[in-house]
């Protein structure tokens, strides 16, 4: 289950918005924004090591997805379910620093309850 601190935190990463300003927003320390993306990071990359990309584009464009999302579960299955969102999670799984894998990975974590 996720936190009303992550949920706040995951709704400004779909708007890609650095940790500073996160941090600043919510004002909290930049710190404890970097500890809950690595906790995002660490508790979804299984998930991410599964997927397979049936065509791999050249990293499609899924801003309007992850800037309309309204951070529910029922939205992160389709967005999940979505083969341009499952292409970019495939070319990015490994990004130490790109907004919306983290984005994503929220809603991963949605999924998996």
């Amino acid at each position: 289950m996720t936190s009303e601190l992550e949920r706040k935190i995951a709704y400004w990463r779909c708007q890609n918005k650095p940790v500073i300003f996160i941090a600043k927003t919510l004002k909290i320390p930049c710190d404890d924004v970097r500890k809950v993306l690595f906790s995002w990071k660490k508790r979804t990359q299984g998930y991410l090591d599964s997927l397979e990309a049936k065509t791999v584009l050249l990293n499609p464009d899924i801003r309007g997805l992850l800037h309309s999302t309204d951070l529910t579960s029922d939205y992160a299955v389709k967005l999940l379910s979505n083969e341009n969102v499952v292409n970019y999670m495939v070319l990015n799984r490994n990004e130490k620093h790109n907004r919306y894998m983290d984005c994503l990975r929220y809603h991963i974590l949605l999924v998996q309850g």
